[in-house]
């Protein structure tokens, strides 16, 4: 139980820590382009296939850039299909492949880390006091 409850603990610690960067990052990704989905990488441990890595290009105010992610656009399903990119108008190099309207969907991950810190740390105290 006590490991059970640490694991809990720790992704909840990690949701916590990681929510707030990405939605300061998605603030600062404002600004539209159009992309093309160059290549998919297929990243693979000793169990198999354990995800993608999506690269897309897209060119602002003359220059090309790639942008390497973990999510594939939902408007990009096959190599050189066009989609929707975001990025900082400010610093052009830095996009993503999804943009979120709100902050809402960011505070729904915060409040479900602080839910799983609780939960892992009542698990974790219990499993070590039994």
């Amino acid at each position: 139980m006590a490991y059970l409850g640490f694991g809990i603990f720790v992704l909840g610690l990690i949701l916590v820590i990681v929510a707030p960067i990405n939605k300061k990052k998605n603030a600062r990704c404002s600004a539209e382009v159009q992309g093309i989905l160059n290549k998919v990488i297929k990243r693979s441990n000793s169990q198999g296939t354990a995800g993608h890595t999506y690269i897309y290009t897209y060119t602002v105010d003359g220059v090309e850039y790639k942008v390497k992610s973990t999510i594939r656009s939902s408007q990009a399903n096959n190599i050189g299909d066009a989609c929707t990119l975001w990025y900082n108008p400010a610093k052009p190099k830095d996009a993503q492949p999804f943009h979120y309207e709100s902050n809402k969907t960011y505070n729904i991950i915060i409040l479900i880390g602080v839910g799983l810190i609780l939960l892992g740390f009542f698990l974790l105290v219990y499993g070590v006091a039994h």
